[in-house]
C-alpha cells in the first residue's frame, strides 16, 4: 500500500518537474495571476512589450511602414522624373528589406516556443490524460490492496480464521 502511494506521488512529482523544467514556467509564475484569462493576458503583454525582442521588431516594422507612407506622399506630390527614380529606388529597398529580412524574422518569432505555449503544453489534455490514466490505474491497485486487507481482517474474525480459538486461549493464559 505504501509502495503504491509512493508510485502515485512519484508520477505527480515527475509531471511537476517536467513543467518546472520548461524555461518559460518562470514567466507564467511572474504573472502572479490565478485565473487562466489573466495569465494569458499577462503573457501576451509581456511578449509584445517594448522591452521584448518581438516588441522591438514590431516597432521597427511600424516605423518602416510609416517611412513607406511618407515615400508614397512624396510620390504623389513630386513630378520631377529624376526625383521619382530616387524615390522608387528607396521604395524598392524598403520593400526588399521588409520582405527578405523582417517578415521571415516575424514568422520565426511566431513559431518559436514562448510562455503561452508552455502554459498550453503544461495543461494540454493529452499530457494530463496520460498522467490521470496512470493515476487511475494506481488508484485501482490501491483499492484492490485495501479490499484484500479488509478481507483478511474480516477473515481473522471468523472461526475459520481462528477467532474462536483465540477467545478460548485468552482465559487459559490468565
Amino acid at each position: 500500500l505504501a509502495f503504491l502511494h509512493w508510485q502515485k506521488r512519484t508520477i505527480w512529482r515527475l509531471r511537476q518537474s517536467a513543467v518546472l523544467r520548461d524555461p518559460f514556467t518562470e514567466d507564467i509564475i511572474q504573472t502572479k495571476s490565478k485565473a487562466w484569462s489573466d495569465i494569458r493576458k499577462g503573457l501576451r503583454t509581456a511578449a509584445t512589450s517594448d522591452r521584448s525582442l518581438r516588441g522591438t521588431i514590431e516597432n521597427n516594422l511600424s516605423s518602416l511602414f510609416d517611412g513607406l507612407e511618407t515615400v508614397g506622399e512624396k510620390l504623389a506630390t513630386t513630378s520631377d522624373a529624376e526625383e521619382l527614380k530616387v524615390i522608387y529606388a528607396q521604395t524598392e529597398v524598403m520593400a526588399k528589406l521588409v520582405t527578405e529580412r523582417f517578415m521571415p524574422l516575424v514568422k520565426a518569432m511566431d513559431q518559436r516556443p514562448d510562455a503561452e505555449q508552455a502554459l498550453d503544453r503544461a495543461y494540454a489534455p493529452e499530457s494530463l490524460e496520460k498522467v490521470m490514466r496512470l493515476d487511475a490505474a494506481i488508484d485501482v491497485r490501491i483499492g484492490k490492496v485495501l479490499a484484500r486487507l479488509v478481507g483478511l481482517k474480516e477473515f481473522k474474525r471468523t472461526p475459520g480464521g481462528g477467532a474462536g480459538m483465540r477467545a478460548l486461549e485468552a482465559p487459559r493464559a490468565a
